[in-house]
């Protein structure tokens, strides 16, 4: 049997006529009947990667594809180059997701384990590396899970035999107890905040909503005459989405007094249509969640003298008013949208129970005052709210 050779392939630097030098990578490719054909492929440009050094941590990527038939390797494959294949061929599609793990491999994992060889990460250093990160151990926990999501491709390309990090402990306890707002400063950080933020955060807080989902909420989401709305989008940074779970996309119930402030807010905003963005910029796109957090929401709480707040902070005190409302534990899972239930159930489609309608509202009656429970804007006058809004 023919032995299949393991090449190294050439990087150069090309210059331009126009535009920047780029970095060109070639290699050979088998073609048919056993011809070997000439490629260049462009790694990047000499602005992206003025050294050397750092284009050829690119190259090593395109090596492992090039070379997965080889039955002896010359070189034995980095984690920085299983890093770059992983990006380019299994990176998840969801924005957020890439967003999250890009970040842990160029900030954690590359740095410290780029030039390691695969056979050369050992169970015990990566356990003792976590431990001298001064990260939340859920943090911890991510960095430690992707690494193990790298190994698992490794060994799927034949780039490892073994997994290493199946050995590594890293327990996601948390350090302190999430961050829980009182009746009372709730109250405090709504009368500091004008609209839209104001409403943001009384969507936030009486459905407990994930910030992306409420930055995907569109107008024509809300089911006026039944009292729902469904969540089917997530908006991350401007980009659309899919929500976190498929169990997340539920019909989730709409107290009256919400309804109401939510119309309040369509007949002034300046995109009232079904296909408009709910908490949409001047321009008409969807806001940055991390600009009204710095911008108006923390300033709001600094006024309000409650402390620090998260956007997570309202959906984790949504949770705790359910559970001191004494709530059943199954229906406060199915209005949290967690993923860890049956699922045979009907996404789009199922009712939402008088349990769970019953549940949220009492929320809702905790947050908006009495009297403003009474307000109706005239345009909701045909609207049939219930009882609870007449």
């Amino acid at each position: 049997m023919q032995r299949t050779r393991y090449q190294l392939g050439s990087l150069s630097r090309k210059t331009r006529s126009r535009g920047n030098d780029v970095w060109q990578f070639r290699f050979y490719e088998s073609g048919p009947e056993g011809t070997r054909l000439r490629r260049t492929v462009t790694i990047g440009t000499v602005k992206q990667y003025p050294n050397r050094r750092d284009a050829m941590k690119l190259v090593e990527a395109f090596r492992l594809k090039i070379n997965c038939d080889a039955l002896a390797h010359i070189e034995p494959a980095t984690v920085g180059g299983l890093v770059e294949r992983y990006i380019s061929e299994e990176l998840p599609e969801r924005y957020s997701t890439q967003q999250s793990y890009l970040a842990i491999l160029k900030r954690w994992i590359r740095p410290k384990w780029g030039d390691y060889r695969l056979s050369d990460v050992k169970a015990v250093a990566v356990e003792q590396w976590l431990k001298t990160l001064e990260l939340a151990p859920k943090t911890k926990v991510h960095i430690r899970n992707l690494m193990h999501l790298l190994y698992e491709n490794a060994r799927r390309w034949e780039l490892a035999d073994l997994n290493p990090i199946e050995l590594v402990r890293q327990s996601g306890r948390r350090l302190s107890i999430p961050r829980v707002l009182r009746l009372e400063e709730v109250q405090a950080l709504l009368a500091q905040l004008e609209d839209p933020y104001r409403t943001m955060v009384l969507v936030a807080v009486c459905l407990g909503l994930r910030v992306s989902e409420i930055m995907g909420l569109q107008w024509g989401d809300f089911d006026w005459e039944n009292q729902t709305v469904l969540v089917q989008r997530s908006v991350v940074h401007g980009r659309v989405g899919e929500t976190k779970t498929e169990y997340s996309r539920r019909p989730m119930p709409l107290d009256p007094a919400l309804a109401r402030a939510l119309w309040s807010w369509r007949e002034r905003s300046m995109y009232p249509m079904d296909s408009d963005w709910v908490f949409a910029s001047n321009q008409g796109k969807p806001r940055w969640q991390e600009s009204i957090l710095e911008d108006h929401l923390k300033p709001a709480a600094e006024d309000a003298k409650i402390g620090k707040i998260g956007w997570h902070t309202f959906r984790h005190t949504y949770s705790t008013m359910l559970r001191s409302l004494g709530v059943d534990v199954k229906v406060q899972q199915e209005l949290l949208r967690h993923a860890d239930i049956q699922t045979t159930m009907n996404v789009y489609t199922q009712a939402v129970s008088d349990a769970k309608r019953e549940a949220n509202s009492k929320v809702v009656r905790m947050v908006l005052p009495a009297v403003e429970q009474q307000k109706r804007p005239p345009a909701m006058a045909a609207l049939q709210l219930g009882a609870n809004g007449s």
